[in-house]
């Protein structure tokens, strides 16, 4: 019996034991499988993190910086600031652009008096009044927050003197008679109007046109409002906002998101925005309470992001004897990374209002350098077609901005003084640091270091437009 007893408490012992094994080994498989789902959910929310924000990065550059800049020239920031006005108050540059008072402006021209302003038009419509110019070229573009340009000028509206309506995509009123309609397709943007100058002796007379430019809400104007000097405002004061290398990025676009309406064709790109990053949705997106894998995907984003944006405003698109000419400006479809290149470099008007080809290579395919001379030829009859007018300037080109030269010369063009023609018509620009020894030189000083060209054709033709002429080669001299 006692032989039984202990037969069957050993088949017993054997079973208990047999039976905790699986246990263990059950809660053992049970905790690889949980730590090896942590780690595909990790893998998840940050692969995921990482390539929506790259492509949200792309998407909302033009948002996320034309917010920033509003911000930064509508409130005091600083107290050395180029650039400062209220909302939908215009600020009027001083004079013609230099190294000195170009503000936030990236590779700006020095052919033309800039006067800008940041528009609302969120709770009440504005109303932008122009002097008659007396056929004055001047252009004002009108940049909604996706980049995107419409334009009030000369080529457009004519110069007589006009009141033009900037009202949102939304509003439901009715205009005064007299004023000119012109939606908005997002509420807030960018004003940037540009004055023509022939001259110094030209200056006082743009410059009286420019002042004579006025912003007023629809509920304070009258058809005599140019008659009564602008309306003063309050400005606010801020902490400048520089969120382009930091979270804070994903914060601004997600606030604009919230408001700005979806365009046709991107719902289920906004749809992934939201459901991978929670942007412009009702919850707020707060980097503070972001889980660490998705804020490791977010983080490797904004530097993915910034590297695409760098790289795509040197790279080499559609070019012509070297010159990278974009016919896309100011309605780019969904290309975002060419529009996001755009406003890294200084946005720009639509090309039949002006056309910027650029250059950073010479015709040998070396990256232009201020140590060496190079120059560029204009055949005879090849000047660049325009009915407006034409220039070239050069820009360091990391930071896309004029550098000071012994001449005080930022552009070289058709309205320049004493340029010398070849004996058979033909029209030939040097460019160099040094003063050239010559005197009979059309010389446009060039910075130090490596450099971009940019050429402006002002209502360019249409033998520029289909690129029946294009810019002559960048030739380095010996």
């Amino acid at each position: 019996m006692k032989i039984i007893k202990r037969v069957v408490l050993g088949f017993a012992l054997l079973g208990l034991g047999l039976f905790t094994a699986f246990q263990l080994g059950w809660l053992n498989a049970g905790l690889f499988l949980g730590q090896q789902q942590a780690r595909n959910d990790a893998l998840i929310a940050e692969e995921m993190a990482f390539h929506t924000g790259t492509l949200a990065y792309l998407y909302g550059y033009p948002i996320v910086d034309m917010l920033s800049q509003m911000h930064n020239e509508t409130h005091r920031v600083s107290e050395q600031q180029d650039v400062l006005a209220p909302l939908n108050r215009f600020f009027r540059f001083p004079g013609l652009v230099t190294p000195e008072n170009s503000g936030n402006l990236r590779a700006p021209n020095a052919d033309t008096l800039y006067f800008t302003a940041w528009y609302d038009v969120s709770d009440e419509p504005i109303v932008l009044s122009t002097p008659d110019t007396q056929g004055r070229y001047y252009t004002i573009a009108v940049t909604n927050l996706y980049a995107e340009v419409a334009h009030i000028g000369r080529r457009t509206t004519g110069t007589a003197a006009g009141h033009f309506l900037l009202a949102s995509y939304d509003w439901t009123g009715q205009p005064p008679e007299g004023l000119v309609v012109h939606r908005v397709s997002t509420s807030r943007g960018w004003l940037l109007g540009r004055m023509y100058v022939a001259g110094p002796d030209d200056l006082s007379a743009a410059t009286t046109l420019v002042d004579a430019m006025r912003l007023t809400p629809l509920g304070a104007w009258s058809s005599n409002v140019m008659d009564h000097p602008p309306l003063n405002a309050p400005i606010p004061t801020g902490t400048a906002l520089e969120p382009h290398d930091s979270l804070a990025f994903f914060s601004i676009l997600d606030r604009a998101l919230k408001t700005l309406p979806t365009r046709p064709g991107e719902e289920a790109l906004r749809d992934q925005f939201a459901r991978v990053l929670t942007l412009g949705t009702e919850h707020a997106f707060n980097v503070e309470t972001l889980d660490p894998a998705t804020r490791r995907g977010l983080e490797r984003a904004l530097k993915a992001g910034a590297d695409l944006v760098e790289a795509a405003t040197k790279r080499t698109i559609d070019a012509y004897n070297g010159w990278m000419i974009s016919m896309n400006i100011g309605r780019y479809g969904f290309d975002y990374l060419h529009r996001a290149a755009v406003a890294k470099g200084g946005y720009g008007n639509l090309p039949e209002e002006s056309l910027y080809p650029a250059a950073v290579f010479d015709a040998q395919g070396h990256l232009m350098s201020g140590d060496n001379s190079y120059e560029i030829t204009f055949p005879p009859g090849g000047l660049p077609p325009v009915d407006g007018f034409w220039s070239i300037a050069a820009y360091d080109l990391w930071t896309l901005r004029m550098m000071p030269n012994a001449i005080d010369r930022y552009t070289l063009g058709d309205r320049t003084p004493d340029l010398v023609y070849a004996p058979n018509g033909s029209l030939t620009v040097r460019l160099q640091h040094q003063m050239p020894t010559e005197t009979d030189v059309n010389w446009l000083p060039i910075p130090r270091g490596h450099f971009m060209l940019v050429m402006r054709l002002y209502e360019p033709r249409e033998a520029a437009l289909t690129h029946t002429w294009v810019p002559p080669t960048i030739t380095r001299l010996p």
